[in-house]
């Protein structure tokens, strides 16, 4: 249940995104509402209201009991405590942009694992964005709620330079344990390029991009929305400057500007995904990856802090003598990866051989220790064992251990 209280006279909305006005709420007061979506809060008696991207309009917060209102039903005995919602499809599902809604905007199909944060009624919500209804029995979807895989450990010691593990998992970090982490093969590793920078004519270096689509296709998919939200966190990452630097048209993020702002369906190579799941089409081998959600408001993290760098990649170019540079003067420069969910659920596919898969997990090193779990810190990557004690696998000087992959390391 979500309590608050109105700055200033704010309107009513029949649904989210919706311009068509049902009513007015007065300046100062108290409000109840039932559901938050992007800061719209869905009141308790119909209706939406925006309280702004930063509580302007209206300053709020959950309450843990429930609110006597006349307009609500009874309540409802709430879900276990849990993490996420596991579950498979048995038949083919649509997926609809939010809830209440008939716009379709992707397609499951039958014996499919879906994972999903939230239910609504056996609507649940997908963790990249959309709805897909499970059916009043689950006989369309079948699915549960799962606890964390691993146990979160206990902080790494002694790394003196590592914060202690927050008591929950981030998004990021939940994610992780349920896919695969996976390097961005660069040029010349990469069957894409027939293993060679590509030719880019008189040009010394050239962005190092590598291209998704919406579906599994190798060509480049359709742009990606610059929400202010991004544009905000794009600075807190690099600072205005480099901002600006990394919005340079053909500067590889974005190449012929539009209005509203779009970006390249693209990302940097040598950086780490999460693959979700593989899939074949017309006999090629696809992976979906995880991005972040372009219209979110609450983009927070940055690439040293753990996992986000599967997340936040770091810019670079490559040169035609298969080395890779920096942004203009060596300046370092990162980019949240993001995708849009209106858009295929927010697939990102890319074929599975411009990817180098991580050893899967558990991994035995020759020395007996057995590694659970990767955790990322900026250019440091670590092995969790069962214990909680953490062995540090590799870092900007190299690898430490005889754990490794081939692809090299963005520049430091």
């Amino acid at each position: 249940m979500i309590k608050g209280k109105t700055l200033l006279k704010r309107e009513i909305y029949d649904k989210p995104g919706s311009e068509k006005v049902i009513g007015f709420v007065g300046a100062l007061v108290d409000i109840i509402a039932t559901e938050n979506y992007f800061q719209m809060l869905h009141l308790a008696n119909g209706g939406w209201v925006n309280a702004g991207t930063r509580q302007q309009y209206i300053k709020w917060q959950f309450v843990s009991d429930p609110i006597e209102s006349p307009a609500l039903p009874s309540p409802i005995e709430p879900e276990p405590k849990v993490n996420v919602i596991r579950g498979r499809t048995l038949i083919n599902r649509e997926v609809y942009d939010k809830l209440g809604s008939e716009k379709v905007i992707g397609i499951i199909g039958a014996n499919v694992e879906i994972i999903a944060i939230e239910n609504h009624l056996q609507m649940l919500h997908l963790i990249n964005g959309g709805w897909v209804n499970a059916g009043a029995h689950q006989q369309y979807i079948k699915w549960q709620f799962v606890p964390n895989p691993v146990q979160p450990p206990a902080p790494i010691d002694p790394e003196p330079g590592i914060p202690p593990l927050p008591a929950t998992p981030s998004l990021v970090t939940e994610i992780k344990r349920m896919g695969r982490i996976a390097t961005l093969l660069v040029d010349w590793q990469n069957p894409k390029w027939k293993f060679a920078p590509r030719n880019v004519g008189l040009l010394n270096a050239y962005p190092h991009t590598v291209t998704f689509n919406a579906v599994r296709d190798s060509r480049k998919g359709p742009r990606i929305p610059l929400t202010e939200p991004v544009m905000e966190y794009l600075g807190s990452l690099n600072g205005e400057k480099t901002r600006d630097g990394i919005l340079v048209p053909n500067a590889g993020w974005v190449n012929n500007p539009t209005i509203p702002p779009t970006v390249e369906r693209i990302t940097w190579a040598a950086n780490h995904v999460i693959v979700k799941e593989t899939r074949m089409e017309l006999g090629v081998e696809y992976c979906n990856v995880y991005a972040s959600n372009c219209h979110a408001t609450d983009l927070s993290g940055t690439f040293f802090d753990r996992d986000m760098r599967l997340v936040i990649h770091k810019f670079n170019a490559f040169t035609m003598k298969s080395t890779m540079i920096k942004l203009a003067k060596g300046v370092d420069c990162y980019t949240p990866f993001i995708t849009d969910p209106s858009v295929n659920n927010g697939d990102m596919w890319i074929r599975s051989d411009y990817l180098e898969m991580w050893p899967d997990l558990p991994f035995t090193l020759t020395d007996g220790t057995t590694v659970v779990e990767y955790e990322l810190y900026g250019h440091k990557i670590y092995g969790r064992q069962e214990d909680g004690s953490a062995i540090l696998l590799r870092d900007a000087a190299g690898f430490k251990t005889d754990w490794m992959i081939n692809s090299p390391d963005v520049p430091v």
